[in-house]
């Protein structure tokens, strides 16, 4: 049987509010690539669109989170980042009872492109 998308996020307060340990690993594995932002809303999602439609989002940002669930409940998130020049997905799973995350992938974007 395989994994089924159980819920997507787009809000990363509301992500953080059920999944900060996830982030937290991800966080972790992309070595200060990306931090969590604790104090996201509307506002900071705003200026996150203006930068990154003026070139000007030079740091991982949050873009959306899928979990996943399998037979056995929760196996995995995946956590779309981006910033002006990259993209970068990472997914965070269950293995035995740790959490263990991977790149999934990490282009790096042309300006204009």
């Amino acid at each position: 049987m395989t994994d089924v998308l159980t819920r997507y996020y787009v809000k990363e307060e509301e992500f953080l509010d059920q999944f900060e340990t996830t982030a937290v690993v991800a966080a972790w594995f992309l070595k200060g690539a990306w931090s969590p932002n604790y104090h996201c809303n509307d506002a900071v999602r705003r200026t996150r669109e203006r930068l990154l439609s003026s070139g000007g989002l030079n740091d991982l940002v949050f873009s959306g989170a899928a979990v996943y669930h399998g037979p056995s409940g929760f196996s995995s998130v995946q956590i779309a980042l981006r910033c002006t020049t990259r993209s970068v997905n990472v997914r965070v799973k269950k293995v035995g009872q740790e959490l263990v995350a991977e790149k999934l992938s990490d282009r790096h974007l042309v300006a204009g492109v």
